[in-house]
């Protein structure tokens, strides 16, 4: 039968692998693809030599111009997890035979790095994640007269009986830009909001449960606080003359986030008096 595989050799394989010390060469992936077993004479592998040019015909990034030998060499070949090996065939245009060169060669220099001490000096420490609030619009809305004002029967129906000040039912509604700092030099990772309070926004965007945000940089979402009261205008104008509203005095968010080496951090967004607090614990 004839071979219609350009497969890479065994030792091949294991050079691949340990060329970025059996670390996924995805950088946003960079799991470790071998480990212990249950069994003791064993080693768990989920690490796939990948051909960055396809060994077969008609497969992903297949390029005809190489020879077979080519096509088996370790030039042509990435060390993946079995997840991103599975992924760079699923889209072919984003996932290029330049893009897996690139990642080969960042991955195997991260390893000669590691291999020499170069990071051994590099700064320690850990992300720290403030928040702020900025006020976009807000207003009232009216939605009629309250049943508290005074009111005759006539021919079977409410008339009010309209002073100089009357009773209204009013939404009352802000808009704010939620901004999330990363004070740091450090990256923070998986990045999420709770709101933990007596008070909650109406609205505020999430983030993705897989996400980071870089040292120094920022991530603003939008968020919505509705509320109503029934009062006449002076009630309403006093209610939403604050950019923040009072009640925020009663509104707790947690922000949860993780550094480099997965460990958690917390920082506590609290308000007093329109003033917003950060706390990390």
């Amino acid at each position: 039968m004839a071979k219609n595989r350009d497969d890479f050799s065994k030792p091949t394989i294991e050079i691949m692998a340990k060329r970025v010390g059996y670390i996924c060469s995805n950088p946003n992936c960079q799991q470790l693809t071998v480990g212990t077993n249950e069994n003791e004479n064993k080693s768990t592998s989920i690490g796939i030599a990948a051909h960055i040019t396809a060994a077969s015909t008609g497969g992903p990034r297949r390029d005809e111009n190489l020879t077979s030998e080519q096509r088996s060499h370790i030039n042509n070949g990435i060390w993946l997890c079995s997840n991103c090996a599975k992924l760079i065939d699923t889209d072919v245009n984003k996932y290029s035979v330049q893009t897996l060169n690139e990642w080969k060669a960042s991955a195997e220099e991260e390893t000669r790095k590691k291999l020499n001490g170069e990071f051994k000096n590099q700064p320690v420490g850990t992300p720290f994640l403030e928040a702020d609030l900025r006020w976009n619009f807000g207003g009232r809305m009216n939605h009629g007269y309250s049943d508290k004002n005074p009111y005759e029967i006539r021919d079977g129906r409410k008339v009010f009986i309209i002073s100089y000040k009357p009773i209204i039912h009013w939404s009352l509604v802000w808009d704010f830009s939620f901004v999330i700092y990363n004070n740091s030099n450090f990256p923070a990772y998986n990045v999420q909001v709770e709101s933990i309070g007596s008070v909650h926004f109406s609205h505020i965007d999430k983030l993705h449960k897989i996400n980071n945000l870089p040292a120094l940089q920022n991530v603003d979402l939008t968020a919505k606080y509705e509320d109503s009261v029934e009062g006449d205008s002076t009630v309403a104008a006093e209610i939403t003359k604050h950019n923040i509203p009072p009640k925020f005095n009663e509104l707790v968010l947690r922000i949860k986030y993780l550094d480099e080496n997965r460990n958690e951090h917390t920082t506590y967004v609290e308000f007093k008096d329109g003033l917003i607090i950060n706390r990390k614990v």
